[in-house]
């Protein structure tokens, strides 16, 4: 398992994931709601730049494109970035945008509320153009194992960019593997791996999906019949992992023995399976190697990249 060679161009939503962190030692007497006394703001790379950040903790070379606002926000994720070792040479500043930031209320451990500020209208034009231009000049000097969409819904993944980026990917050979969200599920078409989770597809077929083999190939006939990609997963949550190559699928149980966080968890699994289509791995064992990572971020409190020693001590 070694994927320092991979160079991985992650293409979608960026964000912060923020954590304020306190105490509620009593209710407000001007609603019934608990009042909590921060201590202490945790700022961490959120929606694509965890996934980057998961790509470079396994080893692999991550190249991060999407946008931030020209705001306060956008200056804190550009340090976050330049902190944990990743360039934001591909992402762009919109001043038309606020800098996404999920902020979630935590005491005692317990999460309270998540206070969402976001834009999710498309890009505008030229922003979208500026940032093909750009991914297009890093494609044209090759070097780039793999390109993965992840949507959040947020505006940077369009119809049209989707098209582009796609046909760009074609033109230069390179792999494309994708992690979906609703808003335009059935725009992947050709990619080489489909990853959506349960909950997703149940919700973009008009059949029950149940986490068993029968339900899930049926669905994968679906997405394979309206995406003509190369292989399919779906992650089951407690469930574990199904992979269908084309010919064959299997579920493959989860490892989760402890359950903190389940944040992020989306995030590790797609680095995994990326580092492993692009390394040339078999379907079978991705999945169990991003079922073992998986299991390991949602131990821990937050949004947090897999520890590759940590996975490498597996058995």
């Amino acid at each position: 398992m070694n994927f320092s060679s991979l160079r991985i161009l992650v293409v979608g939503d960026v964000m912060i994931d923020r954590y304020l962190d306190g105490r509620v030692e009593r209710i407000s007497p001007e609603a019934p709601v608990p009042v909590m006394r921060l201590g202490k703001e945790d700022n961490r790379l959120g929606g694509a730049a965890n996934v980057a950040l998961n790509l470079k903790a396994l080893g692999a070379t991550p190249l991060l494109a999407g946008l931030v606002g020209d705001d306060e926000n956008g200056l804190v994720f550009r340090r976050l970035m330049a902190g944990n070792g990743l360039s934001d040479a591909l992402i762009l500043t919109d001043p038309d945008r606020c800098t996404t930031v999920k902020t979630r209320l935590v005491a005692q451990g317990q999460q309270l509320m998540r206070v969402d500020r976001e834009d999710t209208d498309n890009i505008g034009a030229v922003v979208a153009d500026e940032l093909l231009s750009r991914v297009e000049h890093l494609l044209e000097q090759g070097n780039i194992d793999l390109l993965l969409f992840q949507d959040y819904n947020k505006g940077v993944l369009s119809p049209l960019s989707i098209e582009q980026f796609s046909q760009l990917s074609k033109v230069y050979g390179v792999g494309i593997i994708v992690d979906p969200k609703a808003r335009y599920f059935w725009n992947y078409v050709g990619c080489s791996l489909f990853k959506p989770n349960l909950r997703e597809i149940q919700q973009q077929v008009d059949f029950t999906v149940r986490p068993v083999l029968e339900d899930l190939d049926k669905a994968a006939t679906v997405i394979f019949d309206k995406l003509s990609c190369d292989s399919v997963m779906i992650t089951l949550s407690q469930y574990g992992i199904y992979v269908h190559n084309g010919s064959t699928s299997v579920i493959y149980p989860t490892d989760a023995k402890v359950i903190a966080d389940v944040s992020g968890a989306g995030d590790t699994v797609i680095s995994v399976a990326a580092c492993g289509l692009a390394a040339g791995m078999p379907l079978g064992e991705i999945a169990q190697l991003a079922n073992r990572a998986g299991a390991q971020v949602i131990a821990k409190s937050g949004v947090v990249a897999v520890d590759l020693a940590e996975l490498k001590a597996i058995d």
